[in-house]
């Protein structure tokens, strides 16, 4: 799939098989999955994958980065984005958002909103809040601003927005690998993609970085429908499963802008100073397998409904 070229998704599917799980889910029933093979040179070669497709996202992002001055004036009045870009999110984003208007607004659109809101708190206490320029939790409707603006590649920083685009990103790609599981739908059967469509198109606060995937793997209806074989509270839905594997083009692009996700994430990052341990992130991905190719403390994804631990971050 994406990348072929450079990514070894040929070489590392052959690790895995569908079968069924050795370990009983939270639920108590048998669940089948993607598990490993447990060949010779599983663990280096899943390491090897780790490193090129980490290799690919710095590579990417240092390409990106050039398209851009050196370095920008620090401007205190003005439009973060543009009033194009504003419409069209508006219709897109519709009901979303904090107070349900839509992650972009004509008030986060101004400089000078983002510069008050990380001034007030300093302002009202001094005292509680050593530094003059500081955001919290209260800001989450600036933090999914943010998140939108790296999506449209109008850039600005966040990061539950990679986590979201690597683990989908590489699901896919190992998934494709196998078209017997990718027809009729047979993929649902997997406990792993459950769990995964699941925590990509749920909703939280401060949930900006689910468009793109809500919009991919599920369809919005105007009501709500039941979900079937989905437990409380995911089991009704403005959005509805879609098959995602019957429309090749679709899924190609989908995958594309998770990739590009991912590197302009990096290049925020890398610009903001913080440097991200790729071959780690990529080998917590892989847990969705079954593997574990690296000493983690905490797991990403969950391996159940019961929810995702991001304590680590």
């Amino acid at each position: 799939m994406h990348l072929d070229h450079t990514l070894p998704w040929n070489t590392i599917s052959k690790h895995f098989s569908v079968r069924e799980n050795n370990k009983l889910s939270s639920e108590r029933l048998v669940t089948i999955d993607l598990n490993p093979r447990n060949q010779p040179h599983q663990k280096k070669e899943l390491l090897y994958f780790s490193n090129a497709l980490a290799n690919a996202i710095q590579e990417f992002s240092t390409t990106e980065r050039k398209k851009y001055p050196n370095k920008f004036p620090a401007e205190s009045t003005g439009k973060v984005f543009s009033d194009e870009l504003l419409q069209r999110r508006l219709v897109l984003d519709e009901g979303r958002g904090m107070d349900g208007g839509g992650y972009l607004t004509a008030q986060n659109q101004r400089l000078e909103f983002w510069i008050q809101c990380a001034r007030a708190k300093y302002e009202r206490d001094p005292e509680a809040w050593p530094h003059p320029i500081s955001f919290t939790d209260n800001d989450l409707d600036l933090a999914d601003a943010a998140k939108i603006l790296i999506i449209e590649n109008d850039l600005f920083g966040i990061e539950r927005l990679g986590d979201y685009c690597l683990y989908s990103y590489i699901y896919l790609n190992i998934l494709a690998e196998f078209p017997e599981w990718c027809q009729d739908q047979k993929y649902r059967k997997l406990h792993a993609f459950q769990s995964l469509e699941r925590w990509i198109t749920s909703n939280c606060d401060g949930d900006a970085q689910m468009g793109m995937h809500r919009t991919f793997y599920r369809d919005r209806k105007e009501t709500e429908e039941q979900i079937p074989n989905q437990p409380w509270p995911f089991s009704w839905s403005r959005y509805v499963p879609r098959n995602i594997f019957a429309d090749m083009g679709r899924m190609k692009e989908y995958l594309k802008l998770c990739f590009a996700v991912i590197y302009r994430y990096d290049m925020v990052l890398r610009e903001c100073g913080r440097e991200t341990d790729w071959v780690r992130e990529i080998a917590l991905a892989l847990r969705q397998f079954h593997v574990d190719i690296a000493a983690a403390q905490f797991m990403m994804m969950p391996a159940s409904s019961e929810g995702v631990d991001r304590s680590e971050k």
